[in-house]
């Protein structure tokens, strides 16, 4: 008896967690302000693929990280990766990518980039963020946040946010470059200073 009640309890649990995942990927559009500037902020479809490449390539150039392929097959599977797009003025000028593993409870932060006209204005701050508050809203345990080793912006974000550098995949790029690994437990609440909205 003891045993069928863990095991209806185990699937009640997990029964419940996976409706929290699904709700959180039901991400509903808005306008946000950042800064004092206001953005679109919506999830990522196929008709944002051409804006996506451009983002990143102007945000990247030759390091770019992935091709139109790699952008097309994640926005294609939406059980378990999640893009989010800021746009201004009907340009895109911001996006992050994620992708849920159930199992390991963890939420992969896998590409994040903008503009460079609109770097250093709180946006990838704010995606950050937002992706944060998304992971806690799915129940998950923690976010892992992966860049280029050279990414002194980008890792300096991510430490100011309470992540810890976890590992270090030699190699990892197609130029020969590391890349670095970074991860946040969620189960301590992090405060997010507004003062680093500038960053």
């Amino acid at each position: 008896m003891l045993n069928k009640f863990k095991e209806w309890y185990r699937q009640n649990i997990n029964d419940r967690k996976e409706q929290r995942i699904n709700e959180a990927l039901e991400f509903k559009n808005r306008i946000v302000e950042i800064s004092g500037m206001k953005y679109f902020l919506g999830k990522g479809s196929m008709t944002d693929l051409p804006d996506i490449v451009k983002v990143d390539q102007a945000a990247y150039g030759s390091k770019v990280k992935w091709g139109p392929k790699r952008f097309k097959s994640g926005l294609k599977n939406q059980n378990d990766r999640f893009y989010l797009i800021l746009r201004h003025a009907d340009e895109l000028v911001g996006f992050i990518c994620i992708v849920i593993s159930r199992k390991k409870s963890c939420c992969h932060i896998e590409n994040l980039a903008i503009m460079p006209g609109f770097q250093k204005r709180g946006l990838g701050y704010f995606l950050v963020t937002t992706i944060i508050e998304r992971a806690r809203e799915m129940d998950l345990r923690r976010v892992v946040f992966t860049c280029r080793k050279s990414n002194d912006r980008s890792q300096s974000l991510v430490r100011d946010l309470g992540f810890v550098l976890v590992e270090e995949e030699p190699n990892y790029y197609d130029d020969g470059e590391a890349a670095v690994n970074y991860q946040l437990h969620l189960d301590q609440r992090n405060y997010l200073a507004a003062s680093n909205f500038g960053r």
